[in-house]
C-alpha cells in the first residue's frame, strides 16, 4: 500500500478523535464557567442563534447537520437552563422560532472567550494561515459528503 493510502485510512481515525476531543474540552470548560451542565452541543447551537435569530427548529437541524429529534431534547434542555426560548411562528403556528435568552446573551463573551482558548490551545502548533486553511478543507469535505 502506498504512503498516501495509508494516510488516507488514518485520516477518519484522526477526524473522528480530534472531533471528541475538541467537544469534551469545549463542554467541560463552559460547564464550569456556566454553573451547570453547558455541553458543546449547546454552544454550536447558540453560535448559529446568535449570529441570526428567531431561528426555526428545522432551519437549527440544517445548520448544526443534526436530526429534529435529537435536536429537539436538545433544545429542550437548553429552554430548562434558560439558554434559549420558543415562541410560535407568526405565519405558521406549527412551527416555533427559538432565540436565545438574556442569559445566553449576557454568557456568550466568555463563552467565545473560551472557545477561542480552547482552540488555541489545540492548534498552538499551527500558524494562522494553517488554521484559515484546516478550517477551509474541513468545510470543503463536509460539503463534499452533504451534496445531494
Amino acid at each position: 500500500m502506498n504512503e498516501l493510502n495509508q494516510e488516507i485510512l488514518n485520516l477518519p481515525v484522526n477526524l473522528y478523535r480530534a472531533a471528541i476531543a475538541i467537544r469534551g474540552e469545549i463542554s467541560r470548560k463552559l460547564t464550569n464557567a456556566f454553573g451547570e451542565e453547558f455541553t458543546a452541543d449547546y454552544w454550536f447551537i447558540l453560535n448559529h442563534l446568535f449570529h441570526e435569530n428567531p431561528l426555526t427548529q428545522g432551519q437549527l437541524a440544517e445548520l448544526t447537520n443534526r436530526d429534529r429529534a435529537s435536536l429537539s431534547r436538545t433544545i429542550a434542555c437548553m429552554e430548562r437552563i434558560d439558554l434559549v426560548t420558543k415562541t410560535t411562528e407568526p405565519f405558521d403556528k406549527r412551527k416555533e422560532l427559538i432565540s436565545p435568552t438574556k442569559t445566553a446573551l449576557n454568557f456568550k463573551p466568555e463563552a467565545e472567550r473560551i472557545v477561542v482558548e480552547a482552540m488555541g490551545e489545540a492548534m498552538k502548533s499551527l500558524k494562522p494561515i494553517e488554521v484559515i486553511e484546516l478550517n477551509r478543507m474541513l468545510g470543503t469535505l463536509f460539503q463534499n459528503f452533504t451534496k445531494g
